[in-house]
């Protein structure tokens, strides 16, 4: 699956990506942080995507 583009990136968006891979495991799902791009990476089916968005809206709507 390709990078999951983030529209505001800062110095935590690696530990975003982070507490978001601990929390998407329990669905099949995972994440992981690209330095090189500045991308969070998706790693699982289709259905990831969905789950991804909505804890990352989540996240950083606090």
């Amino acid at each position: 699956m390709g990078p999951f583009k983030i529209s505001r990136q800062n110095e935590t968006l690696e530990v975003v990506a982070k507490i978001t891979d601990s929390m998407v495991q329990d669905y099949g799902c995972r994440v992981k942080y690209n330095k090189e791009r500045g991308t969070i990476d998706l790693v699982g089916e289709a259905y990831c995507r969905d789950i991804v968005n909505e804890v990352l809206t989540g996240m950083l709507k606090n």
